[in-house]
């Protein structure tokens, strides 16, 4: 039996999901993905978890695509190309739909599919050594992992193009110029140290009420304000139901009546 892709480990409410093929500096294949996929799912099907944190082992979030199994594939039919690119397209529906948030924590290489999978995360650390590319038009392919959809709603069109079709690298503090990072730490140990207390933060928070902010943003990208005003008070009426919100004003009423005396 072939060695697992990823490690899972929980850390209270944490879910930490690690790409675990430095050989390969985190090369993703269909098995990795599918392995991804399982992990975010159970954790969001059960009420322990709360969020979880996508990291790499060996210093490097992902290179990408694993070359070998590519090469492979399109030596194939077209069936299978399909099949491989619709079960890294399953691992990215799972974050983006996820009741859970996730927060990336990318170090060292990025590259191609990986920062895009990062990029579907709620949240981006970095550590100031990461390097990341859109490297795709450099092979002569397109971009994937949703990385067309999701660049230019993070950086803006042009910015996109650029990326996307000169390919730089760019470092960390770029990365958060430009917005795709929320955080740079000095190095992968602190990285992943910020990213686990933010993904404990996040779990603190009332589940239902962070699966549907959640659900809130990333339906925005796509509704017209309309639209987005009609989602918002459908989830609004459901929230105000919840305990949670419930708890929260009742304290926020007492809090200010206190005041008052």
């Amino acid at each position: 039996m072939s060695a697992p892709h990823i490690l899972v480990k929980d850390e209270g409410r944490v879910r930490i999901i690690t790409i675990d093929r430095p050989d390969r500096r985190n090369a993703l294949t269909p098995v990795t993905v599918a392995e991804m996929e399982t992990a975010l799912r159970e954790a969001a099907d059960g009420s322990d978890i709360g969020a979880v944190v996508l990291t790499g082992s060996g210093g490097h979030f992902s290179a990408g695509g694993d070359v070998d199994h590519i090469l492979d594939a399109a030596g194939g039919d077209d069936t299978g190309l399909l099949t491989m690119m619709r079960a890294f397209h399953r691992v990215v529906v799972e974050i983006w739909e996820s009741r859970l948030p996730v927060v990336a924590a990318v170090s060292g290489i990025a590259y191609g599919g990986g920062i895009n999978l990062a990029l579907v995360c709620d949240l981006v650390v970095m550590s100031a050594d990461a390097r990341i590319c859109e490297v795709f038009v450099k092979r002569g392919i397109v971009p994937d992992v949703a990385g067309a959809y999701l660049l230019p709603r993070i950086v803006g069109m042009h910015r996109a193009r650029e990326l996307m079709l000169l390919a730089p690298e760019i470092g960390a503090q770029r990365a958060l110029e430009l917005g795709i990072a929320n955080v740079v730490e000095p190095d992968a140990d602190t990285a992943l140290a910020t990213a686990v207390a933010k993904a404990h933060e996040l779990a603190a928070m009332p589940d239902y009420t962070v699966a549907l902010t959640k659900k809130l943003v990333n339906r925005s990208l796509d509704a017209d304000l309309r639209g987005s005003l009609e989602l918002e008070a459908v989830t609004q009426a459901a929230a105000l139901r919840s305990e949670a919100a419930v708890e929260g004003f009742e304290a926020f009423r007492q809090s200010r009546g206190k005041g008052r005396r």
